[in-house]
């Protein structure tokens, strides 16, 4: 084992048994059971989330520490919105999903704190409204809720913000998402969360906007990181959340599997710069 246990974000969806042995096939140790796949689907969520029993199941047979579970994001699942009835639905429906989830002992849930885009006369509210949900999501879990560090006009975008509130609402950790800082560099960002945070999504980005590329592919001093990580004590799981395919942001020769997220860490833990795999696309920064 290396440094930190390493682990995978996996999609609900019908590969996802298949994707679990791929990941214990490649060395990786930990998963995260993703449930955003088909956010800004409604129709399309729902029935996916039909299968999140046979998921469940599926993690309860494997070797892999269960992590965590991401739950969704996007105007059906904002903790913040303005529109009480929103809010509350938001709530019922999370609730609702530590209740099935729960029984199955994940190490912590994954939440966005808000959707966006938020006005900056709005963003007071917002907060407020966020804590209110957050108050009554811990008392419907015994689990450990992590609140994800996000970029541009999201809540908890900068780490002194995500640091407030937490100490705020009390009782919450933070999934520290490495490449969605962008007023600030990751390891400033690490330094000042400290030991809220309790779980990690790692990919790569350019300090312009989020990107998920492969560690390497970026802007990110990972030394300086890991440094950061060290100097706090963190003791979580390595989670990559990487997009593993061409996109709209990074040309690749092939696509990534999770052999190049195992061999990524073991660089990275070994004090190397890994080598990149893509490049960003031509003519992104124009």
């Amino acid at each position: 084992m290396g440094r930190y246990r390493v682990g995978v974000s996996i999609s609900l969806y019908d590969d996802f048994t298949e994707n679990v042995k791929k990941a214990e096939d490649a060395g990786l140790e930990s998963l995260d059971f993703d449930l955003c796949k088909f956010w800004p689907n409604r129709e399309a969520e729902i029935k996916n989330y039909r299968l999140i029993g046979a998921g469940l199941e599926t993690i309860a047979k494997c070797p892999l520490f269960f992590n965590g579970i991401h739950v969704s994001f996007g105007p059906n699942w904002d903790f913040s919105s303005l529109d009480e009835e929103k809010r509350r639905a938001a709530v019922k429906q999370t609730l609702d999903v530590f209740s099935r989830c729960d029984p199955y002992g994940p190490f912590c849930y994954i939440l966005h704190g808000s959707f966006e885009p938020i006005r900056p006369e709005d963003r007071q509210e917002s907060v407020r409204r966020l804590k209110e949900s957050l108050a009554e999501l811990k008392a419907g879990t015994d689990t450990i809720i992590c609140v994800e560090t996000l970029p541009r006009t999201c809540l908890f975008n900068t780490a002194r913000e995500a640091a407030r509130i937490a100490d705020e609402v009390g009782g919450i950790s933070l999934c520290i998402d490495v490449n969605h800082f962008l007023q600030e560099k990751t390891e400033d960002a690490i330094k000042h969360l400290g030991p809220r945070i309790r779980t990690t999504h790692i990919s790569d980005h350019d300090y312009i906007d989020e990107r998920h590329w492969l560690p390497g592919e970026g802007r990110i001093d990972w030394q300086a990181v890991l440094k950061a990580f060290d100097e706090i004590g963190y003791e979580g799981v390595w989670n990559y959340e990487v997009n593993l395919g061409n996109c709209s942001t990074i040309v690749r020769p092939r696509a990534l599997d999770y052999r190049d997220l195992r061999r990524n860490a073991d660089e990275l833990f070994a004090g190397k710069k890994p080598e990149p795999i893509g490049h960003p696309v031509e003519g992104l920064y124009k």
